[in-house]
């Protein structure tokens, strides 16, 4: 057991086996509209000091025994909620704020009660003096050394320091002692040992034990949301400097994909080049995560090029989606540059093909000329001279009517076997749509089978890594080299990400985003990064499960479940876990539990303490899961998890069966090995309880194994979302938003929306774990026999409402 005489800097004198807890202030009936509530902002820090520990107390009280809502809203930006002079902000119901000093706010919120909490001591000014003072004596002194020395021989004969109850003067003077990091050690509260029993004393009681709670999971959730493994690209395992944890240059990291052919240490420079159409899915994050490798563990180059050279698709949006992207993946380029920052030198390029006659201007119509190259027939085109050629070549440049007709071919082999060599185009001519970075400063634009190659070359690419789908363009890429008398690159191949049940086009997955069958591009049921990391995949999952491929060029269909696997392995050991049950749950009343909540303390994580600990209340009223009450029994002998077994007494049903209400009796010496079912629940504590929406995913592709002849409309799975409504631990308010959990018996969670006062409810979005069975009978609200029916399953209208804040 932990100290009790541990203080609350760091809030770290959490501990187990508190005893009987003085009872729970009783709320009092009245209902006060969100529109009428007070909010006080707190930061989203792992900073002890930086909280206004005087005014959260103070608004608990008022919110658990007074008439006032106090609502405390996490800035999930800022890190501290005060200024620089230490002013809290607290926002009134008249859309006014109040700014002014941790004891100020706490001042405010006491006599806008009107003292019914006795926080002034109770009437007369002489109690209200007395108050004021020690809340001035703690704001002045209560830091200096010898203000403990006045203070135990005040507190020698007193169990407050104002009158007989607890009154701001305590709360105060407690915050002060609380944040401060001197404090902290045993000898230092051994010397003062009126302090020492009066801090424990107070830290004892239900609301103030309970804020110190919630604070130590605010700050836990703060840390953990930086700690998971490269999220916002922290931790990327092949990531340069000390603060990520990289190799030094010398060194490699280790992996599957082994050695460069002729890589020399701090000599490789690779590139990623992904074109500004769209935002970046798993296909491209492993071609990323490749490139990063090499360039990290050979203390090389790394060049994010975007491939620009098609003004019907391409926007700038894209183009800075992909960069957040890339540092999300935990990946950030020593040079971003543009093809289109290469135009000059690729016109001039494709003249010299030209002039020496390697490439001719063809004015074959489109389907003819894909026609005629699938035949091995040559075009009439492919005989002009040099100078016919270059004029049909200054047209293509001039934008003409002629020239918008035209295309430039490489003039290399229509009977080779590999049809990517016959007689391949390098430019087209493009005029109706400017160029979001040149505008109209060109009209013919080189094809990336041209331009790939020789801007390689020109930004001295070593090694050129590529997805086995490019196979039969290595010959091609190799003659563009040649043929443009530029140095050779290395080309290093490895299999394309595929995965059952999902498309990677762009074009298709642009269509579920106009249909409105997704919200965007980051939607969790794509597979692009930020969907896919918004779903709750660990960029360490990622890379794991790519390095676990090695370089292998063999194009295979990989099962979703083997990459969740390894998602559970890396947040399992760290992630809190946390209790959640259906808005439909049923009150389970234990005739001899406690008559009033009584706080007990818990870890976060049932086997590594560094998550923390957090507070939880067992209470005569509890609220099981609908479909737990309906699976007991009367006379059964249950197990409550974190709290012991009882025994049901009684179960009422309605007409139809249901089970509306159940009874029974603690059973504490019982031996939990013994009952079969093990319950987790919560405690009926009305509005502390956090409304929440449970959302689900199926697949938005039907088929397993697409074929590209496939029409999506055929495929798309239109009704893939399900959300249920639910009650939460009144802890998960605190959550920030991207935070993982694991909901017992649930599953795991990431924060999607954070809690909202009065607004909105907190959506969690399921993370899956690789299971193809569910946790348990309430994990899931999803069939896996039935993953492709297309159903929405229960509590649809509960949970929009509940999402709705309502």
């Amino acid at each position: 057991q932990r100290s009790a005489t541990k203080t609350a800097a760091g809030y770290g004198m959490l501990r187990r086996g508190l005893g009987p807890l003085r009872s729970w202030p009783r709320r009092q009936s009245t209902c006060v509209m969100s529109g009428n509530a007070y909010t006080l902002h707190l930061p989203s820090s792992t900073d002890a000091s930086s909280y206004p520990l005087c005014s959260l107390i103070t608004a608990a009280l008022v919110n658990w025994q007074g008439d006032l809502k106090v609502n405390n809203h996490i800035d999930q930006t800022t890190a501290s909620s005060s200024s620089a002079d230490g002013e809290v902000r607290l926002d009134l119901p008249s859309k006014k704020t109040f700014v002014a000093s941790d004891q100020s706010v706490a001042r405010l919120l006491a006599r806008l009660t009107n003292d019914t909490l006795g926080l002034y001591g109770g009437s007369g000014s002489v109690a209200m003096s007395s108050v004021d003072h020690w809340v001035e004596w703690a704001a002045t002194r209560g830091g200096e050394g010898g203000a403990l020395g006045e203070l135990d021989g005040w507190l020698k004969l007193r169990t407050f320091i104002v009158g007989r109850r607890l009154s701001l003067a305590d709360l105060a003077v407690f915050a002060k002692i609380g944040k401060q990091s001197k404090f902290q050690t045993d000898h230092l509260l051994k010397a003062y040992p009126h302090v020492k029993r009066w801090f424990t004393f107070v830290y004892r009681q239900p609301v103030v034990h309970l804020t110190l709670c919630e604070l130590k999971v605010v700050q836990t959730t703060a840390a953990l949301s930086g700690g998971l493994p490269a999220r916002g690209g922290g931790g990327h395992p092949h990531k340069k400097g000390p603060a990520s944890g990289g190799q030094s240059a010398a060194e490699a990291p280790s992996s599957q994909f082994g050695k460069l052919e002729g890589g020399v240490m701090g000599e490789v420079v690779v590139r990623f080049p992904p074109e500004p159409s769209g935002y970046l899915h798993v296909g491209h994050a492993k071609a990323a995560m490749i490139n990063n490798f090499y360039a990290r563990s050979y203390n090389g180059t790394l060049i994010i090029r975007f491939d620009d050279t098609n003004p019907a698709r391409e926007k700038e949006e894209f183009q800075e989606e992909i960069l957040e992207d890339c540092k999300r993946l935990g990946i950030k380029a020593d040079k971003v540059s543009f093809t289109s920052d290469y135009f000059p030198q690729l016109q001039d390029m494709c003249t010299k093909l030209i002039k020496e006659g390697k490439a001719y201007v063809d004015d074959t119509p489109q389907e003819q000329m894909r026609l005629e190259r699938g035949e091995g027939i040559e075009s009439r085109n492919r005989q002009n001279t040099v100078e016919d050629n270059l004029k049909l070549w200054d047209e293509m440049l001039k934008g003409t009517p002629k020239g918008q007709e035209c295309c430039v071919r490489a003039r290399i082999d229509m009977q080779a076997k590999n049809k990517c060599m016959r007689d391949p185009a390098v430019y087209r001519c493009v005029t109706d749509i400017p160029h979001h970075r040149t505008k109209t400063a060109f009209t013919a634009y080189p094809m990336y089978d041209f331009c790939c190659p020789v801007v390689d070359a020109l930004e001295g690419v070593t090694h050129a890594m590529r997805t086995s789908e490019y196979a039969d363009r290595y010959d091609q890429y190799k003659w563009m080299l040649q043929a443009c008398g530029l140095r050779d690159v290395h080309v290093l191949e490895f299999s394309r990400l595929n995965f059952v049940n999902t498309v990677l086009s762009k074009r298709k997955l642009q269509w579920f985003v106009d249909e409105g069958i997704v919200d965007s591009w980051k939607d969790p049921r794509f597979p692009t990064v930020q969907g896919m990391l918004r779903r709750g995949l660990q960029v360490k999952a990622l890379w794991d499960f790519i390095d676990e491929q090695g370089p292998t060029k063999a194009n295979n269909l990989m099962e979703w479940d083997k990459l969740w696997t390894k998602n559970k392995q890396i947040i399992d050991p760290i992630v809190p876990r946390y209790s959640a049950v259906g808005s439909d749950a049923v009150l389970f009343h234990l005739v001899d539990g406690p008559p009033e909540p009584l706080a007990r303390v818990r870890p976060l994580h049932p086997k590594t303490a560094e998550v923390g600990e957090a507070a939880y209340f067992v209470y005569k009223n509890v609220l099981i899961e609908k479909d737990d009450a309906a699976l007991c029994e009367q006379g059964e002998e249950v197990t409550l998890m974190r709290w012991g077994n009882c025994v049901v007494d009684r179960i009422d049903k309605d007409g139809e069966g249901n089970v509306t209400h159940m009874e029974g009796h603690l059973h504490l010496d019982g031996d939990v090995k013994k009952t079969k079912k093990k319950l987790h629940w919560l405690p009926a504590l009305d509005t502390r309880l956090a409304p929440c929406v449970l959302r689900e995913y199926d697949h938005i592709i039907s088929k397993k194994k697409p074929e590209e002849d496939d029409k999506i409309q055929d495929l798309a799975n239109r009704n893939s979302q399900f959300d249920t409504a639910a009650m939460g631990d009144p802890l998960l308010k605190h959550l920030k938003e991207d935070s993982v959990m694991q909901l017992e018996r649930r599953g795991y969670f990431r924060v999607d929306q954070v809690y909202w006062p009065g607004k909105r409810a907190l959506v969690l979005i399921k993370i899956p774990d690789g299971k193809s069975k569910p946790m348990s009978a309430v994990s899931t609200k999803l069939d896996p026999a039935a993953m492709m029916s297309g159903g929405r399953l229960g509590g649809a209208a509960a949970a929009a409402k509940a999402q709705n804040g309502q």
